[in-house]
């Protein structure tokens, strides 16, 4: 019918569980392609004869991609609308997954993650500018809080599938899954993504992106929002491009086993971000955000002094990293609507940047542990993931405490 077509081109998107699950799939595609991959590290490396540390490369280049292609995604999204832009990204996603089940050589399946990675940028500052046009205030840490419950159940489920995959049929199984998971998102945002866009920005040129960037990386509020979220995402990228050799070299873990690992990290998760949804609004979202992140630095501290103490097992490392989880979920989506719904009329800018900045940190945090991952096989990841969490905990205690102000 004329109206309902109408409706799903323009309008907020109503607050209901299927609109969750489609913001929580959009923003999912890059944890989707990028977690259930990890499984299958040490296959790709003795596929292409080569070192762990040249395999894990191609997980730093897809968050890099990653965090680069946002860049651009925000201001076109804020031109030119976000469906156009999340199709675009879905292609590009498509195609390069593909690329990646085709790989011949490592550099190929590298360039090919890169391709990927671009075209899954797109999805996450869609995801968050749609919520940001749709949601304000105390109702947007709520809706923010329910689409990262949904979206944590990717990166929980999804090394599992991998484990799975990688046992049954081969690491390259795993980008057919992926490519499965990309066209099932496109299909159901074709029919249930409206227009979020209220406002078109200026036309759009190097100079209106460069100004527009400029104002929001100048607001110290959003800037120490994004930046303690990208320390605390480098954390959790640690952890994945670090613990496949952890579990499956050093303490005897299976593929398939190692997949059931990280479900049980996500149950921390959903706890957390409950509790942002009926506490948000009742207690000050900082005292929300800086309890996760000092229950965050208490469960990774105990991660790395049980090793030194010799008491080195794999039940060690999947306690703490629930309880590890459990602070993250209280304090990604505070961290991440703060940031946010400081700038409403460059939603789409604002994702971006703060995206970047996340996945910055989550390549910078890849890379560190696979620089000492060598020399401290069991210490490298506990020890990365904490220095992480601690500078995010010192950076977040200085932000300054203006959650009721907003910028214009």
């Amino acid at each position: 019918m004329p109206g309902s077509a109408t409706w799903r081109r323009s309008g907020p998107l109503p607050a209901t569980r299927l609109s969750i699950v489609l913001l929580a799939a959009m923003a999912a595609l890059g944890q989707f392609a990028s977690n259930i991959y990890t499984p299958s590290l040490p296959a790709v490396a003795q596929e292409f004869v080569t070192t762990t540390a040249n395999a894990q490369l191609t997980f730093v280049a897809f968050l890099v991609a990653f965090a680069a292609g946002q860049l651009v995604y925000g201001p076109v999204a804020d031109r030119y609308g976000r469906r156009p832009v999340l199709f675009t990204g879905l292609a590009l996603f498509l195609v390069g997954t593909a690329g990646c089940a085709l790989a011949p050589t490592l550099d190929t399946l590298i360039a090919a993650r890169v391709v990927q990675a671009a075209g899954a940028a797109a999805g996450v500052v869609v995801s968050r500018a749609a919520t940001r046009d749709s949601f304000e205030g105390a109702e947007l840490a709520r809706a923010m809080a329910a689409v990262t419950i949904a979206f944590a159940l990717v990166p929980g489920f999804t090394p599992l599938l991998g484990g799975l995959l990688q046992s049954v049929a081969g690491w390259r199984s795993i980008f057919w899954a992926t490519f499965v998971f990309g066209a099932g998102v496109a299909i159901l945002a074709v029919f249930k993504l409206p227009e979020t866009l209220k406002e078109r920005s200026p036309a759009l040129s190097l100079k209106s992106m460069v100004s527009a960037y400029r104002i929001v990386f100048a607001d110290p509020v959003f800037l120490g929002n994004a930046l303690t979220v990208g320390l605390v995402f480098g954390s959790m990228s640690a952890f994945f491009s670090a613990s496949p050799a952890l579990f499956i070299d050093r303490l005897g873990v299976g593929p398939a086993e190692y997949g059931l690992y990280p479900p049980l990290a996500v149950s921390g998760f959903i706890v957390g971000g409950i509790a942002v949804r009926r506490f948000a609004g009742h207690v000050p979202s900082r005292r929300i955000a800086l309890g996760g992140l000092g229950l965050m630095m208490s469960a990774l501290a105990l991660m790395l002094i049980l090793p030194l103490a010799g008491i080195v097992h794999k039940h060690v490392f999947n306690a703490t990293m629930v309880l590890n989880v459990t602070g993250l979920g209280l304090f990604l989506p505070i961290a991440i609507s703060a940031a946010l719904q400081r700038h409403p009329s460059r939603a789409g800018t604002a994702a971006s940047l703060q995206g970047f900045l996340q996945m910055a940190g989550g390549a910078s945090g890849a890379l560190a542990v696979g620089l000492i991952q060598d020399d401290l096989p069991i210490l490298a990841m506990p020890l990365t993931m904490l220095v992480c969490v601690t500078a995010a905990l010192l950076l977040f205690i200085n932000i300054p405490n203006e959650e009721a102000s907003r910028a214009h």
